[in-house]
């Protein structure tokens, strides 16, 4: 519109050029501003360069506001890395259409997806508009690569980061997990949940590679902190686990996670999408709708072996959740390697065989300040008022219930004199396992 506005001017001038002429000779005009001109042909070259010159930088000017009106300034870019070179793979499509669905200009914000599918390259996309409908753009297609490999999952962030510079991110880490557990270490199963095997997803299974990332690997490869990324959504299984939240305290504000199996399709994306992008106060309480979209959705499965659990963890509170645990932790090493497997309750399995590795933190607290009421009561408070700032469970769990006085939405390990020596050994080697120095000394 405005080079046709630019192009009629021009016009419009070179209209008049002609009866101007005799007048501009007589007031010297012509000789004194055009020099050299000394036709008409000349004069009308000469004032046609100049407004072009003029129509072109009018031009670009005009673009330019037009540009800032369309375009505000982006605050967030939510980043998204889904590891499914696996059996998760059909499902994480599902995921990026339902993101897409869901996408809209009000958000104000940029979307960046890395997906790795079986027997293909990955790729990276983000979202556009093609008049009022969305299409995915494609920014890059990689080599074959390992995306259960930090070094690769921080060389996408890196990029993502390069591409879409922001205010603030989110980041959603999506495919199998097994919390803190080592890898190599799960068992799948044949059951049948809504007319399809049963899949959970149990973080980082590369079908190209042989392992799966271990978390605090993972951790060391977000190129972000807490200043900068608002939260982390795990659309994985476990990963509430206080093992793996620990090595995160100074990565991000926030962290979406189950304590327990997470159903394979994942999280509703067309339901959450408009509330990833609130600051502050805002924030919070839209990630709290998250989660609640999330329990809503799965709670209300027309299918007794429904399944699900959700919490909303509060950063901000780990070193001293670390400080308070070791303070009930001290002077009770016996009880710790005594305790029997079912004083403290574990969650519930789906699939998972090592389900019995993640016990009730809430509980296991518990368990160890029977005579100390006033220093559980402590500990519960901060719990869940300054650390677990939502948390709900299906009911039922997968045909069974996961009672609200054993659920405090963290998970722990607890170094049982039953579990394999290496297993204990690896757990002794996590940041969190300190809460025990006190016990040992």
């Amino acid at each position: 519109m405005f080079l046709y506005v630019s192009v009629s001017i021009i016009s419009f001038s070179c209209m008049i050029l002609s009866s101007m002429k005799e007048r501009l000779d007589k007031m010297e005009i012509y000789r004194c501003f055009l020099l050299s001109c000394t036709s008409l042909y000349d004069y009308y070259k000469e004032v046609m360069r100049v407004i072009q010159y003029i129509g072109v930088l009018l031009f670009f000017f005009l673009v330019s506001c037009e540009k800032n009106d369309v375009e505000p300034q982006k605050t967030r870019t939510l980043m998204v890395y889904l590891a499914g070179d696996n059996n998760l793979s059909g499902h994480m499509q599902k995921n990026i259409t339902s993101m897409m669905s869901a996408w809209k200009e009000s958000y104000h914000a940029n979307i960046v997806i890395y997906f790795d599918g079986p027997n293909a390259m990955p790729e990276l996309y983000t979202f556009q508009f093609k008049g009022k409908e969305v299409e995915k753009r494609l920014l890059k297609k990689y080599e074959e690569m390992d995306s259960a490999d930090p070094e690769v999952l921080k060389k996408v962030l890196n990029e993502m980061q390069d591409l879409y510079p922001s205010d603030s991110y989110g980041l959603i880490l999506g495919s199998h997990a097994s919390g803190w557990i080592p890898s190599g270490g799960f068992v799948r199963s044949n059951q049948m949940l809504y007319a399809e095997p049963v899949l959970t997803r149990s973080f980082g299974t590369d079908y190209t590679g042989s392992n799966q990332m271990d978390t605090r690997d993972m951790a060391k490869a977000i190129p972000f902190n807490k200043e900068k990324l608002e939260f982390i959504l795990f659309d994985a299984c476990l990963m509430s686990s206080i093992e793996v939240l620990y090595d995160l305290r100074e990565k991000a504000k926030y962290v979406i996670a189950s304590p327990a199996e997470l159903p394979a399709p994942g999280f509703p994306y067309a339901r959450v999408m408009p509330y990833f992008w609130g600051k502050g106060t805002d924030l919070e309480n839209d990630l709290v709708k998250v989660c609640n979209e999330f329990w809503d959705y799965y709670n209300t499965y027309n299918a007794s072996n429904r399944f699900g659990t959700i919490a909303l963890i509060k950063m901000d509170g780990m070193k001293h959740l670390f400080n308070l645990t070791r303070e009930v932790l001290q002077g009770q090493k016996e009880n710790v390697t005594a305790i029997n497997q079912n004083d403290v309750y574990c969650y519930p399995m789906v699939e998972y065989a090592k389900h019995d590795r993640f016990f009730d933190l809430g509980d296991y607290m518990k368990y160890m300040t029977k005579n100390r009421k006033g220093l559980y009561k402590e500990y519960r408070d901060f719990l869940d008022d300054e650390v677990v700032i939502y948390k709900k469970a299906t009911n039922p769990f997968y045909y069974t219930e996961i009672p609200d006085e054993t659920f405090s939405g963290i998970t722990t390990y607890i170094p049982l004199r039953i579990w394999p020596t290496a297993e204990k050994e690896a757990y002794w080697n996590f940041p969190w396992a300190g809460v025990y120095e006190a016990a040992t000394e």
